[in-house]
């Protein structure tokens, strides 16, 4: 029996020693082919801009190209659904927002299992910019509020759908400044955005990047954002100036499917880590208000548990339901 037991010792510990050989040797010769981004939203928001800013350069890095490919819908749903069912070689991954965060809270049926999945590294944070039609006739945040409180529901913003953090941001403000502003969905933010310069909506909550171009252009103006604290040359104010205690952060992580290796999800990070280094990169990011995080594997899971927590109470707080 002792020799038996001593046999089957011998052979768990040779599959172990072949499982780690074999996952190392995977992370030496990972990427073998081009690795595909999944951008779970439509072009031209402000995922496909923040992922530009460190895309080429991981490209480079790892020796392959990064293909982009945008599947918008359900506020990430269908991109991260094709992301669960991609073998876990670290060939398909994606670029999402917090957005991922707020979905198990909002859809009775999810087809994957958000915690199953792998988030590879944090990428960065940011607050929104309230963005507003340039004619309307309000000189500050104080003035907004005192005018939709006086007239509910007549005032419009623009979101990107169910669940995603333009909606949790817009919600969160008519909560805590007891008023009503209407949310219109639409596909991405880049139709937010389009309709709002358009004359359609009267706001927009988005990243600071994609309303600059409208706001440059005079179809916009920066008005306050979610955060704390001016930004930009453009000092902005923050909302919490006009409704004391708001706040909003949303961030933007790489995750990949399930169970794929550490050894992969480690390299990763490694060549994530400098390129966030770069002082290139740091300005770029600067530039669009954007804070820089390139977290390690294991402090992006806890990351994401946090934040799911905070999106389930905010969540909760405005009334929304799953579907």
């Amino acid at each position: 029996m002792k020799q038996i037991i001593r046999a089957l010792g011998l052979k768990a510990a040779f599959v172990v020693a072949l499982g780690v050989s074999g996952g190392t040797a995977m992370a030496q010769e990972y990427p073998t082919q081009p690795i595909k981004f999944i951008i779970p939203y439509a072009p031209g928001g402000g995922t496909d801009a923040a992922a530009a800013v460190f895309s080429d350069k991981l490209s480079q890095m790892l020796g392959q190209p990064i293909v982009k490919e945008n599947h918008p819908g359900s506020n990430s749903v269908i991109g991260t659904a094709l992301l669960s069912q991609a073998k876990p070689d670290g060939h398909t991954l994606m670029v999402v927002t917090g957005a991922i965060a707020n979905n198990p809270f909002l859809y009775a049926n999810l087809p994957y299992d958000t915690n199953k999945l792998v988030p590879v590294s944090i990428l960065t944070s940011y607050p929104f910019v309230l963005g507003v039609r340039s004619d309307l006739p309000f000189k500050d945040m104080r003035e907004l509020i005192a005018y939709a409180k006086a007239n509910p529901g007549k005032l419009t913003a623009g979101s990107s759908g169910r669940g995603s953090g333009a909606q949790l941001a817009l919600g969160l403000l008519n909560s805590t400044a007891g008023i009503e502003i209407r949310e219109i969905p639409f596909k991405g933010a880049g139709e937010s955005l389009n309709n709002v310069a358009g004359g359609f909506v009267d706001m927009v909550l988005s990243g600071y990047e994609t309303v600059r171009p409208f706001a440059e252009g005079g179809k916009m103006k920066f008005f306050a954002h979610t955060g704390t604290g001016e930004m930009g040359t453009e000092k902005i104010p923050p909302i919490a100036d006009s409704v004391p205690g708001y706040e909003y952060q949303n961030w933007l992580a790489l995750i990949a499917p399930p169970e794929t290796p550490s050894q992969i999800t480690d390299k990763l990070n490694s060549a994530l880590t400098k390129i966030f280094a770069e002082k290139e990169v740091k300005d770029r990011l600067a530039g669009q208000n954007i804070q820089g995080i390139a977290s390690t594997a294991a402090e992006a899971k806890p990351y994401l548990e946090t934040e799911m927590a905070k999106s389930k109470t905010i969540i909760e707080n405005i009334g929304l339901k799953p579907e």
